[in-house]
């Protein structure tokens, strides 16, 4: 196994709710070249706060069409899926068709289709540890969007001990998330 990325809070500062707020410091390590047959890549995210949102993955679209697997190993966050708006065949990233924040836990699985952007939080109180079997390798140009617009849809942030969804003004239009267990999503499939 080898450290792939190491993503300092100053890194993902621009995809946060406020670029000044504080917190764990890396927020998240990726590693790879994992001797396993299934899981390409380990990702373990920091727990608490990060000013008032919960330490996230900076978020990213995929620019090929394969589909992407994750499973929790351990923890418990949600993974925000952002659907592209397609018009006339064209993608228009200030738009988002439908938001899932799936709320996972050790054990679940969640595949991701092309057309999502997705992010994790971390809403636990321990580190939230991720693999995948991501092998096509990131372009910059797949995290272009969620930074030019500081985020994905949704911020998340905890009230009363529960994680609330804050929207993202710099999206000219999303739809209210639908909050969803991992296994209710694997049935929409």
């Amino acid at each position: 196994m080898k450290l792939s990325v190491q993503k300092t809070l100053e890194q993902v500062k621009s995809v946060l709710i406020s670029s000044k707020s504080t917190g764990p410091d890396p927020v998240y390590f990726v590693f790879k070249e994992l001797e396993h047959e299934k899981w390409a890549n380990i990702t373990i995210i920091q727990n608490g706060k990060i000013g008032i949102e919960y330490p996230k993955t900076f978020g990213h679209y995929h620019s090929t069409n394969v589909n992407e697997t994750y499973q929790v190993l351990a923890g418990e966050g949600v993974m925000q899926l952002n659907k592209k708006h397609i018009n006339e065949g064209k993608w228009d990233p200030a738009l988002v068709d439908e938001v899932y924040l799936i709320k996972a836990k050790a054990g679940d699985e969640i595949v991701i289709t092309p057309e999502f952007g997705h992010s994790w939080s971390n809403t636990g109180d321990f580190p939230l540890i991720t693999c995948d079997n991501w092998t096509a390798g990131h372009h910059p140009s797949d995290y272009e969007e969620v930074e030019k617009h500081h985020g994905l849809a949704y911020y998340l942030t905890e009230e009363k001990g529960k994680a609330k969804a804050i929207p993202n003004p710099n999206y000219r239009c999303s739809p209210d998330p639908i909050w969803i267990t991992a296994e209710e999503f694997a049935k929409l499939s």
